[in-house]
């Protein structure tokens, strides 16, 4: 690694560490001022002003909420997120063991989009303009233009209700994963996958469409060298870049789509998780779980950018070396 390279991705891990520092921020402020009391919804009808401030005492709430905010976030750096004021239990076992459940969904539909998706562009970009290329236009498109949760009403509608073949919610048993009890990630990851799948395909697509009309592919093509080792020799180097790029940006998608799925199918991840605890103004979940889905969302874009520095640079290499 250069030393330009290496002074790159220091100054994009700063950016990325200043982004969810922000967030963090953002985060804080924004569970202050929502609606509703947390103690007085732990207290429910046990609520009186006294049981009121001792709870507070217990928790901290009582403090400066710039001192609030210090206290956290120094307990977020150690791992601990504190005690939720609802449950009054510790919020760190939770939004480990839901962030066991949703890893495993995140990786099961990263692998399907990958697949499916970069095949699919693979396919369609590699000759722009032929009846392949324009049906897996047609059909991405489509894709593309429905959003997750209607996308999971039709295959709940099909497979769970009419078919019957199906859970229509990903109820886990206590004490299991969903490793175990493979039937409930199916429709989650299909919903994830249709419309992930179908962006990656129109995104390789349109990179491989634009490495397939090079003059070097066209000149490999003229001489007869079979279709799959110009794909392989001189169609995939410069597009591997890209790409990856491509993979990379689906980190965050998956995060984003994590919180419409998991709320569908009643998935038990953190996505699940902060809607759940945005609902009950569960204030110190929603903290934790935003936080950490975040740094997982800026990991990827972190990722992206990365990549997208290699990309120019395979691609003046591949099309070099292919004159």
């Amino acid at each position: 690694m250069g030393v330009s390279m290496l002074g790159r991705v220091l100054r994009l891990v700063a950016a990325a560490l200043a982004l969810l520092l922000a967030v963090s921020v953002v985060l804080f402020v924004a569970v202050q001022v929502l609606p509703g009391d947390p103690v007085t919804q732990a207290l429910g009808s046990n609520y009186t002003p006294e049981r009121g401030a001792e709870l507070r005492a217990q928790l901290g709430l009582d403090a400066p909420v710039a001192e609030q905010y210090l206290r956290w976030l120094g307990g977020a750096l150690r791992g601990d997120f504190g005690t939720s004021a609802v449950t009054r239990t510790p919020v760190g076992p939770v939004v480990a063991d839901r962030a066991g459940n949703s890893v495993v969904l995140a990786v099961v539909a990263f692998v399907v989009i990958a697949v499916v998706g970069v095949g699919a562009g693979l396919l369609a970009g590699a000759r722009p303009g032929s009846g392949r290329d324009r049906v897996v236009s047609a059909v991405t498109l489509t894709l593309t233009a429905v959003p997750e949760f209607a996308l999971a009403a039709v295959l709940v509608a099909v497979f769970a209700f009419g078919l019957g073949w199906l859970p229509p919610v990903s109820l886990l048993a206590p004490g299991t994963g969903p490793v175990s009890q493979p039937a409930v990630l199916v429709l989650p990851v299909a919903s994830l996958a249709l419309y992930g799948g179908a962006y990656t395909a129109r995104m390789v697509r349109g990179v491989v469409a634009e490495v397939a009309t090079g003059p070097h592919v066209e000149a490999a093509r003229i001489v007869g060298l079979p279709e799959h080792l110009v794909l392989r020799r001189h169609v995939l180097p410069p597009a591997a870049g890209a790409i990856a790029q491509v993979l990379a940006l689906l980190v965050p998608y998956l995060v984003g789509g994590a919180l419409v799925v998991e709320t569908v199918f009643a998935y038990p991840g953190l996505g699940a998780l902060l809607a759940s605890a945005v609902r009950a103004r569960d204030a110190v979940q929603v903290e934790a779980a935003g936080l950490v889905l975040a740094a997982v969302a800026i990991t990827g874009f972190l990722a992206a950018e990365l990549f997208h520095g290699r990309s120019g640079r395979q691609a003046a290499l591949a099309v070099g070396g292919g004159r």
